[in-house]
């Protein structure tokens, strides 16, 4: 319940809220609970208050009455000013109704007026239109009748005057007057056109049948001449077509019969030509086919064309005619002129002194378009050198296109220092070059010997006293080619390579104490070539001749002497195009790339011993010394002739590899194994038997000796790749084996007469992996204390390791106490005869 203040202040509370919106701020008022019985207090309050305020406005009115007064006094004076406007507005809106009415009249008047202006423009328009058709009408009526009185170029004039009046008239094209008159100035131009055509073709006559032209400088009956017609011309743009078709004729009529040569290559059937006044023709005499009398007619005709014809008129018709006669004398006349050798070269001199006198006269004459002469003359060095490099390359492929020529035999001799014992192993090749080419294709799975194996093959090559050669590993070869031996002039790399090696190999202490003495041999090889390289060496030789010919002082005169630099580069193509065709004309042939390798070392020797002679001789000029650049062509000729080798080879081992079942085990193949072999031994025997007629017999037995090799690289990886034989199976294999030694009997030394000696065979020296073929024969058709024999006293050790013998016992024996100590054996001893080889 409210507190009596509360209640006591509930009128108050109301009171200011109703006057000035305020809120009782103490929470006791504004929450406290309003009884009834305060009610009446606080509308008794509220009645006071309200009391108060209206007696407070009546005194506020009473106050402010005189104010009140005036207020209304200036309003309506106000009102008064608002009317007196509102009637002057009228007044103006009355006002202006009445000028837009005068305006309006006044519009219509100025455009009846607009309308009168235009009126009298137009009747002016059309009145100087109708003039302006009246004259270009009266123009047009006056060139018909100067064209009926043969006055063609005023004519021409007048319908020029036309056509600009016609231009000038005030009206559309589209206009039917205008097209009219358009119509009547085509008509007169077409019309004085074909009368313009005769007079023309009276002045300028081409007489086809008599083969004569003639030029009429003027026409007295026709009133008119060349320059008119020729403005004429020019009126009519014709000027460059009549030109054109001037030259047509002049070349139809007169030069094409002087200028191009019969097919037949008949002699005298060239007709001379005749100037008589103004006629110029086809005299019945014949004349020589000469470039003198040949530049004696043209000029005699541009000679005749200047006379006759105005200068205006010259210069379309030379843009016409010199470009297609320019190219015909040339191609005709003056390119046949050019000679592809040196002895020919007083001839050309007279043809180029003759074309430059031809090309002065005309520019005497002014005569334009006779560059390509003058062209002709100052470029002569490079048209000759043009000329020879397409005859030489001409003429080298229709050599090669005879085929292969005839074969025949050739021989290289060379002198080298070697040791006297080696002299009757020499003598027995011919050759102290024994390098092995089968090495360059090894597998990559192939392991190299290690050092104590290669000492111990050292050991065995004393034992026997050098009765067989040392063939290098593959690191020391570097090029099939090489079995050649003929390397020894190249760079250092390659005189390394290409060392004797026919020395007896021994241990360094055995060589320092045997100490052999040297002697100097002559070694001989022969071989077989064909004659299908010989032109291009004898080209070669001819042009650096040529070359040398042009540096020497006598030679500065020639016209072609400045060619020199570029003769001497022609070889280089010339090479070049023997290495890319040569291949296509060997590859139908048997051994054909035997050949090509014969071949291309004939020519490689041919050109160093050229390039050699040519420094020392002493007839040269200074200048041509160093001219003669051979050496890098050398080398790519040798490694041309290198890759023909080497694609032989390859090609011959992979149908080998075919042969032994490829990449299949050979041994696994059952009965099959032995038509095998047979095709494998008869293969190598043919491709011997054609290579022994090809080759010289150190490159023939590298060749073989790689075919045999692979053979026995095949037969002897495919053994260690079994994981069981038994004993009959080992014997098959040795069978096999001992099958494939009888390819032993090629390379038995033969005699002077072809017939094989008694000596012992060589193939270990071209085979590196026959004499562990034939000791892996004896390997499977022993027992286990043969094999032991083998390997401690005999040459097992030389050429297997003391694994890979293992891998053999394991292979063919059954394990027992007796086999697992042979092994250990063995396996403690891997150079069982290292000690006994040094003693």
């Amino acid at each position: 319940m409210a507190t009596a203040d509360v209640q006591d202040q509930l009128g108050q509370v109301l009171i200011n809220f109703s006057t000035n919106g305020e809120f009782p701020e103490e929470e006791s008022v504004s929450a406290a609970y309003v009884q009834k019985s305060v009610l009446a207090p606080a509308l008794a309050a509220l009645s006071i208050a309200r009391s108060e305020l209206e007696t407070e406005i009546r005194q506020i009115s009473h106050d402010s009455a005189p104010d009140v007064d005036a207020w209304i006094e200036h309003a309506k004076s106000i009102q008064d000013d608002i009317d007196r406007s509102r009637r002057l507005a009228s007044s103006i809106v009355r006002q202006a109704e009445a000028e837009d009415e005068t305006e309006e009249t006044l519009q219509e008047k100025e455009k009846y007026v607009e309308f009168l202006t235009k009126e009298v423009s137009f009747n002016d328009q059309l009145l100087s239109a109708l003039k302006g058709i009246q004259g270009v009408d009266e123009i047009l009526q006056q060139a018909e009748e100067l064209a009926a009185k043969q006055s063609i170029v005023e004519a021409l004039f007048k319908l020029e005057a036309a056509w600009k009046a016609i231009g000038e008239l005030p009206l559309e094209k589209t206009t039917r007057a205008v097209r009219i008159l358009d119509s009547k100035c085509f008509d007169q131009r077409h019309t004085i056109h074909e009368q313009f055509t005769n007079v023309w073709n009276k002045l300028v006559q081409v007489d086809r049948d008599q083969k004569a032209i003639i030029i009429n400088k003027e026409l007295p009956n026709e009133g008119t001449n060349l320059d008119l017609a020729i403005i004429g011309l020019k009126a009519f743009k014709e000027l460059e077509k009549v030109a054109n078709q001037l030259w047509k004729d002049l070349d139809e009529t007169i030069i094409r019969p002087r200028t191009v040569l019969p097919l037949d290559g008949s002699v005298g059937s060239l007709s001379a030509i005749i100037v008589h006044q103004n006629c110029l023709s086809l005299g019945n005499e014949s004349t020589d086919r000469t470039i003198k009398s040949l530049f004696v007619d043209l000029e005699t005709i541009i000679r005749f064309l200047v006379d006759n014809l105005p200068f205006e008129f010259i210069e379309p018709l030379s843009k016409s005619m010199m470009p297609s006669l320019v190219q015909r004398i040339l191609d005709l006349w003056l390119d046949t002129a050019v000679p592809s050798s040196l002895e020919d070269m007083v001839d050309y001199q007279k043809a180029l002194a003759q074309v430059g006198d031809f090309a002065n006269k005309l520019d005497v004459l002014k005569w334009p378009g006779i560059e390509g002469f003058h062209d002709w003359v100052t470029n002569a060095p490079k048209i000759w050198l043009n000329k020879k490099r397409e005859s030489v390359l001409d003429w080298t492929r229709n050599q090669f296109a005879l085929g292969l020529g005839t074969r025949y035999e050739t021989e290289r001799t060379e002198k080298r220092m070697v040791a006297r014992e080696q002299g009757e192993s020499i003598m027995d090749t011919g050759t102290a070059v024994t390098q092995e080419w089968d090495a360059a294709w090894e597998s990559d799975g192939e392991s190299k010997e290690d050092e104590s194996e290669s000492r111990n093959r050292m050991s065995l090559d004393e034992e026997r006293q050098a009765n067989e050669m040392f063939t290098p590993s593959q690191d020391e070869v570097d090029d099939a080619a090489d079995a050649w031996g003929w390397n020894d002039n190249d760079d250092a790399e390659s005189e390394s390579l290409a060392e004797p090696v026919t020395q007896t190999v021994a241990a360094p202490q055995a060589a320092q104490q045997l100490a052999p003495e040297l002697r100097e041999m002559t070694l001989t090889e022969k071989y077989w070539v064909t004659s299908f390289p010989q032109p291009v060496y004898t080209t070669v030789s001819t042009i650096y001749e040529e070359g040398a010919k042009l540096t020497r002082p006598e030679s500065s005169h020639i016209p072609v002497s400045p060619a020199a630099p570029g003769l001497f580069s022609l070889p280089a193509l010339l090479l070049a195009m023997y290495r890319s065709v040569s291949p296509l004309y060997y590859s139908d042939e048997p051994g054909g790339n035997m050949l090509l390798y014969n071949d291309a070392v004939w020519l490689a020797e041919k050109l160093r011993d050229f390039a050699s002679d040519w420094k020392n001789r002493e007839d040269l000029p200074p200048r041509a010394y160093g001219k003669v650049k051979l050496d890098s062509e050398i080398k790519i000729l040798e490694s041309f002739a290198k890759r023909a080798y080497t694609n032989e080879l390859n090609a011959q081992r992979t149908i080998i590899n075919d042969l032994l079942a490829g990449a299949q085990n050979f041994f696994q193949q059952g009965d099959e194994a032995d038509q095998s072999i047979n095709d494998v031994i008869s293969h190598i025997r043919t491709q011997a038997a054609l290579w022994e007629k090809i080759l010289p017999y150190s490159a023939w037995a590298s060749a073989t000796g790689s075919l045999v090799n692979a053979v026995a690289t095949k037969l002897v990886s495919d053994i260690f790749d079994l994981t069981d034989l038994s004993v009959d199976e080992a014997e098959r294999a040795a069978t096999l084996l001992s099958r494939v030694e009888l390819l032993d009997g090629l390379f038995i030394p033969k005699s002077q007469n072809g017939q094989p000696t008694k000596k012992t065979a060589l193939t270990p020296q071209f085979a590196d992996k026959w004499m562990k073929m034939r000791l892996l024969t004896e390997v499977l058709q022993s027992n286990l204390v043969e094999v032991k024999y083998l390997w401690f006293e005999s040459e097992l050790s030389f050429d297997f390791t003391a694994e890979e013998v293992v891998d053999l016992i394991n292979l063919s024996f059954e394990s027992n106490a007796g086999v697992r100590a042979a092994i250990r054996e063995i396996r403690e001893n891997p150079y069982p005869r290292q000690g006994k080889a040094g003693a």
